[in-house]
């Protein structure tokens, strides 16, 4: 291959695996919190604001 060990390409594809997730995670969170907005806009409307 590239000359890299077995235990290396574990390794390194370990950081790569843990970049692509940390990736996702940041993708997934930003959706989230535009999502959870019109969610909540929308259950207001439909429900009123909560009340404590």
């Amino acid at each position: 291959m590239i000359g890299l060990s077995s235990s290396e390409l574990i390794f390194y594809g370990g950081i790569a695996v843990m970049a692509v997730t940390g990736v996702l995670a940041v993708i997934c969170v930003i959706l989230f919190c535009f999502t959870g907005k019109r969610i909540r806009k929308r259950l207001e409307q439909e429900y009123g604001k909560p009340g404590i």
